[in-house]
């Protein structure tokens, strides 16, 4: 692979960790310098490529927090589409052999080697779904503001439903996208559909999972190889912060 598009590589994952990292601090400035400068690092990655999609929902951020909500969901219905492209990136996407436990397990992948790596490449699948869940939450947030809330409220509960399988139901994300479920059923005057979303929120908040960004500093891949472009994107997408929208 070409030197130089390595070094970039590297550098969209370090400035989309600094950026997010800014943007919960309130420092929105900050992040969207950031997000601009890897939207236009992410340009050159080929399509199909996670972080394009990742870059893509990032960038958005940017119409929303400027209450531009019109520009905001032509830009998030964009990255809707470049997370279908990555989506279809995992089915080709290359997967590093595991590390197994015991030389019975080693033998097993290596005669089976096509079937464990689909199998891997099903729960990246299943991963990036939950990157795309904050992006049809982000979009969903947007048509709120455009008074499309037939259309917002069926995102929203697809939101809830694929960040759930994705990365648990304790996932701190899913606690922002259930809250704002709540807020809506509440508006609605349906006392049932708002219990449920507040027994949601219950139950993630009691056993809270790692948080994202903390989970891709620990975790990530030393190397830069497919597992980690993927990771990459589906830790380092950004969800609307409540207070650009409440």
């Amino acid at each position: 692979m070409d030197e130089g598009r390595t070094e970039q590589e590297w550098e969209w994952d370090a400035l989309s960790a600094t950026a997010l990292e800014a943007y919960r601090a309130a420092r929105r400035r900050e992040a969207v310098h950031l997000w601009r400068r890897t939207g236009t690092i992410a340009r050159g990655f080929p399509d199909g490529d996670p972080r394009r999609a990742a870059s893509e929902n990032n960038c958005a951020l940017a119409f929303l927090i400027d209450q531009d909500h019109s520009t905001a969901v032509q830009a998030l219905s964009s990255a809707l589409a470049a997370w279908d492209a990555a989506l279809a990136w995992t089915r080709g996407m290359a997967v590093e052999a595991a590390g197994r436990s015991s030389l019975y397990h080693q033998r097993m992948e290596q005669r089976h080697l096509k079937a464990f790596g689909d199998v891997r490449r099903a729960r990246h699948r299943e991963f990036l779904t939950g990157a795309v869940a904050l992006t049809r939450f982000n979009l969903a947030i947007a048509r709120l503001f455009l008074d499309d809330d037939n259309t917002a409220d069926h995102l929203l509960t697809t939101a809830l439903k694929e960040r759930e399988q994705a990365l648990g139901p304790n996932n701190r994300e899913v606690i922002d996208i259930a809250r704002v479920l709540a807020g809506r059923a509440d508006a609605d005057d349906d006392d049932s559909r708002m219990a449920r979303y507040d027994a949601t929120i219950q139950k993630a908040a009691g056993k809270q999972a790692p948080d994202v960004l903390d989970t891709w500093r620990r975790e990530q891949p030393m190397d830069m190889n497919d597992t980690r472009r993927m990771l990459a994107a589906g830790y380092l997408t950004a969800i609307v912060h409540v207070r650009d929208f409440m």
